[in-house]
């Protein structure tokens, strides 16, 4: 395996949250894990930077557990933007971003020349380079969170794990977001794993997705397979039209209804 979580299990006191998930990442790709609130997207994700200890599994990276790398090993390869973040005010775009550089830098050593130019490779990539020197506080809530993207891409991870990165988005947003991860994919072979809500999105931008239900994974497959009126009836109980996308070659729905307002027919 080489990245992804072995036989992990999640509990918060008497409450199971995941049983026996195993989860295989493939180098490369990007995978998106859906499901309804509270069925464990988040909590599985954050076992890797160990805000969540499971209570058995582990999480693999190229074929070893996760815990037998030091943080400066893990943090150097493998970054990790959750759903909410905290900045100083003042704070402007290039500093946010050059904290992306932090696990490379040497002990006791400022920003090297190198450092500078990825520093100004990703403001340029993220679309970022002409509000470099803004204040964070003052930019929108999408530009905001270009800016936390920006400061992960700058790590250069081999893995990127995103926690719900388009939520609070409009749809334009959401999409210009989308389309700067799946650039870092094609581009330069960054392995995305992350987890969405918009299940048309997760399909349009994702190579394999996950649908996690009932402390499991109840479908596993290409958004071909996934996005289907059976999976969506059984993991997000809707009735759904299925469509075909033949601009981006995948799937799309139109919810029609919740199964329970059938029963109230």
């Amino acid at each position: 395996m080489y990245f992804g979580f072995e036989d992990v299990s999640i509990r918060y006191g008497r409450n199971t949250v995941l049983e026996h998930v195993t989860m295989d990442i493939p180098r490369g790709k990007v995978v998106t894990i859906i499901g309804k609130n509270g069925c464990g997207k988040s909590s599985l994700l954050k076992t890797v930077y160990r805000a969540v200890k499971p209570c058995s599994g582990q999480v693999v990276f190229e074929g070893k557990p996760l815990c037998e790398y030091g943080p400066r090993q893990i943090s150097r390869r493998i970054a990790y933007l959750p759903q909410v973040h905290f900045s100083p005010p003042d704070i402007n775009v290039r500093t946010l971003v050059s904290y992306g550089r932090y696990p490379h830098m040497r002990f006791g050593k400022g920003l090297s020349e190198q450092d500078r130019q990825i520093i100004d490779s990703t403001l340029e990539f993220t679309g970022l380079s002409d509000m470099a020197e803004r204040s964070v506080s003052t930019l929108s809530g999408g530009e905001r969170q270009r800016a936390w993207l920006a400061m992960s891409i700058c790590q250069q991870p081999e893995v990127l794990i995103l926690d719900e990165p388009t939520t609070y988005l409009d749809i334009s947003y959401q999409v210009e977001v989308l389309e700067v991860i799946r650039r870092l994919n094609k581009r330069r072979g960054t392995t995305i794993l992350m987890v969405l809500h918009d299940i048309n999105l997760a399909a349009r931008f994702s190579d394999f997705m996950y649908a996690l239900k009932g402390g499991g994974i109840h479908a596993c497959g290409e958004p071909s397979q996934m996005v289907s009126a059976q999976i969506l009836s059984d993991v997000f109980e809707i009735n759904a039209r299925i469509l075909d996308d033949a601009d981006n070659g995948c799937p799309f729905f139109i919810p029609l209804n919740h199964l329970k307002s059938e029963d109230t027919k």
